[in-house]
């Protein structure tokens, strides 16, 4: 500020006080198998609706998708889902040629491995097409669509310019706005565009005239790919002989006429043909206009409800003479309404990724169909592994972590779980959740069948040590959504899940998960009733039990990391204690980012003091220490003693904060005694 002529200035100052907000706490992250979904790339979910939208629901192949139900049945919030693809699965992938010329020009590959990618089917609509094929446009649309779910995409003014703003590789595969459902490979940049799906008709000019004389007739034509990749007639149907314009009718005054009144005589015709509608029940034919009503592209739309089973979705469209030729007077649609050559190209209505039409007309190279994989329809260890680890340098943001999958059992041995050896992928779990402040769920093999073999596991082959982590036993008895009238054993992590984010909630993260107020939703009880000396059995072990009690139900009852054991002796004994110090450790590492290079002296020592005291201060009267005065609840240092100018020339400030946690009631004591009236 220029001070010059004399008088009153004014200015603001800073506070020096910057407001830290707490982080979330109960953001679950499921990583497993799923019916369909995006391979390997985390998505957020804020209900099971959303997981069914983008993962195909329940599956009986992915002990994922059921706990993913149990997680929001149990009082769950937001959720991050990461699909890993089955062992030996395989992408769908369809190779396009250019319009007018041999040579693939786009790649369209699935971004869901697995037979799911065989029901995406993608349109091209070219601009600047034409019949004769002389021109050679850039430019396309894309519209994809997933059958299983509904979802519907469309990418407009794609060009095969590599370096044009709306390249189609660029648009398509951007991680954020691109497409959910494909990954697009420009295989010839600046090539034409693909070939337009659908019939391509070309129409002349309407001259207007008098009524109708006599029936303007033309033969339709719906073939159906076959196995062998050949579009047949005898898979589809053929109406000889459709009436498009009736004697006395009016003639069309305009191209946008003739289309809306064809297309409504073409599905009059077939819902009133008894052979087409016992083949393809609900079937329609629409249409549009391309290039100023130079071009109509005619092609199927999905069916409704019906009895007709075959991939009718890319059928393709073709007119002809009609049959027999029209009577004396009568007229051809083809040649009243088209040149008199009659100019079309025939396509499929949409194009199935994987699947293989006929090469020397739509596709260029070999079509892969979506693989399932192997029988089991699981992933890997490895690939387990390797999501899991991958977890360390990348996001999402997330407080717990489930892995259901790694309690599967063999289909034909209930007791042998279906991987040989998960100490790697939970050890590799325990370190991603120590480096991103998070807490790892453990479910119980499902060779651990009872309280003895409870006991082996967690005593003496429990697979890693930490204390970002907690294992509960035993499953949970659920229901079966996709088996009428059945209950199965489950584990039991993503109702614990969703029970902790209810609790967080509720009271807060100092709060242990555990007691009567912990009850899991949706369930009917233990798989194995736990007896009070098997549980004091297990409790000293660092084992969380899962009791069931009249009047309060199923509930956990255990609230334990795995290294609160009581011979470890660990300052980390207690589930609420490390939640606690995460969520600390994770509100200060987001809100004082605004420190970093910041001038290191007594300013910015203070300035930090005052926000962390703040927070702590909030922390303290919600409740969350042990401690009648904020001076015995928590301390924080940030000054001289602290940061050294041996630490000022690194460019490091150090904060140093303690609190006395609170501690769960594990044991709650009563005496009693009798009281012994003196004699009179």
């Amino acid at each position: 500020m220029r001070l010059t002529a004399p008088g009153v200035y004014t200015r603001e100052l800073d506070s020096g006080v910057r407001t830290i907000v707490g982080a979330p706490t109960s953001v679950a992250l499921f990583v497993g198998p799923a019916a369909t979904g995006i391979d390997l790339r985390p998505q957020r979910l804020a209900s099971f609706a959303d997981f069914e939208r983008l993962y195909g629901g329940l599956s009986q192949s992915s002990l994922s998708s059921y706990s993913v139900l149990h997680f929001y049945a149990n009082g769950g919030g937001e959720a991050y889902f990461i699909r890993v693809p089955p062992n030996g699965s395989k992408a769908a992938i369809g190779g396009y040629k250019v319009n007018g010329a041999a040579g693939r020009v786009v790649t369209l590959t699935a971004l869901s491995s697995g037979a799911s990618g065989n029901n995406l089917m993608a349109e091209f609509d070219s601009f600047g097409f034409g019949l004769d094929l002389t021109t050679a446009p850039i430019d396309f649309n894309l519209t994809v669509t997933d059958r299983m779910s509904g979802l519907n995409e469309r990418f407009g003014s794609l060009t095969t310019s590599a370096a044009g703003a709306r390249a189609a590789d660029k648009v398509i595969n951007d991680p954020d706005t691109g497409s959910k459902l494909v990954a697009l490979k420009l295989d010839g940049p600046g090539k034409a565009a693909p070939v337009a799906s659908g019939t391509i008709v070309k129409l002349p000019d309407i001259v207007a005239g008098p009524d109708f004389t006599k029936d303007c007739r033309v033969q339709l034509q719906v073939d159906v790919l076959d196995a062998a990749g050949a579009f047949q007639a005898t898979l589809g149907f053929t109406l000889a002989n459709v009436i498009v314009f009736a004697t006395g009718e009016k003639r069309p005054t305009s191209k946008l006429e003739l289309i809306a009144r064809t297309i409504f005589a073409l599905n009059k015709a077939i819902r009133a043909d008894a052979g087409a509608l016992a083949k393809m029940n609900g079937l329609e034919i629409e249409a549009m206009l391309f290039d100023g009503g130079t071009y109509a592209r005619f092609r199927v739309s999905a069916p409704g409800a019906g009895t007709y089973d075959r991939r009718i979705y890319d059928a393709a469209i073709r007119f002809a003479e009609p049959t027999p030729a029209p009577a004396a007077g009568e007229k051809s649609w083809l040649k009243e309404y088209t040149d008199a050559t009659f100019a079309q190209k025939t396509g499929p209505s949409r194009y199935q990724l994987g699947a293989n039409y006929p090469s020397t007309d739509f596709i260029e190279g070999t079509q892969q169909a979506g693989v399932a994989g192997d029988a089991s329809g699981q992933p890997s260890e490895t690939d387990l592994f390797n999501a899991v680890q991958a977890l360390a340098s990348r996001d999402p943001f997330f407080n717990t972590l489930c892995l259901p999958e790694l309690a599967r059992a063999r289909v034909d041995d209930p007791k042998t779980p279906f991987y040989g050896n998960v100490t790697a992928v939970y050890a590799a779990a325990a370190q991603v959740c120590d480096r991103k402040f998070a807490f790892l769920v453990v479910d119980p093999p499902p060779d651990v069948t009872d309280a003895s073999a409870a006991l082996a596991w967690k005593a003496i082959k429990f697979p890693f040590q930490s204390s970002h982590a907690g294992a509960w036993f035993p499953n949970i008895r659920v229901d079966d959504p996709l088996v009428r009238g059945a209950i199965r054993s489950h584990p039991p992590s993503g109702a614990i899940a969703g029970m902790m984010a209810r609790i967080d909630g509720e009271v807060g993260v100092w709060q242990a998960p555990a007691g009567t107020d912990a009850s899991l939703n949706g369930v009917y009880g233990p798989s194995i009733i736990l007896s009070d000396d098997e549980h004091g059995m297990l409790n000293p072990v660092g084992l969380n039990c899962i009791r069931q009690f009249p009047v309060f139900g199923t509930v956990g009852f255990g609230s334990r990391t795995t290294d609160g054991a009581d011979a470890m002796a660990s300052d980390w004994k207690y589930i609420p204690v490390r939640r606690t110090s995460n969520y600390i450790l994770r509100t200060l590492s987001d809100g004082l980012r605004w420190a970093v290079h910041k001038p290191n002296g007594e300013e910015l020592w203070s300035q930090l003091r005052i926000s962390v005291t703040s927070f702590m201060q909030g922390m303290f009267r919600q409740g969350a220490f042990k401690g009648v005065s904020a001076r015995d609840a928590y301390f924080v240092k940030c000054d001289s003693s602290t940061t050294t100018p041996a630490d000022i020339n690194l460019g490091i400030v150090n904060i140093v904060i303690g609190f006395a946690p609170l501690k769960p009631a594990e044991f709650v004591v009563v005496s009693l005694r009798q009281i012994v009236q003196p004699s009179a």
